[in-house]
């Protein structure tokens, strides 16, 4: 079982542990303010995927999304599907791809 500290705002967040290394006693939760941020874009993510849905250079319908790695994961470390960030279009049918 895991055991944690509270620590209030005026206290050193660093600990020592057996082997003398300096281990951080603080869990960033920027990952949750990631999911958020990505979370009050989701119009705009609508509105680009609703505008690319076929290829400009031979309108074709099967167009897929290009993503960065960078996707907010849920408690068991899956990514959350729309979270990532959103860079460009791949067309099936002549292998175009485009910014967005």
């Amino acid at each position: 079982m895991s055991h944690f500290r509270v620590l209030w705002p005026d206290e050193v967040g660093h600990d020592e542990d057996d082997n003398g290394d300096v281990a951080t006693a603080v869990i960033p939760f920027a990952s949750l303010r990631r999911a958020h941020r990505t979370a009050m874009n989701a119009i705009g993510r609508a509105q680009a995927l609703f505008a690319n849905r076929t290829c400009p250079f031979c309108s074709y319908p099967v167009v897929e999304p290009l993503e960065l790695g960078d996707a907010a994961v849920n408690k068991a470390g899956l990514p959350i599907p729309g979270t990532a960030t959103l860079v460009g279009f791949h067309c099936h049918g002549c292998d175009a791809e485009w910014g967005v």
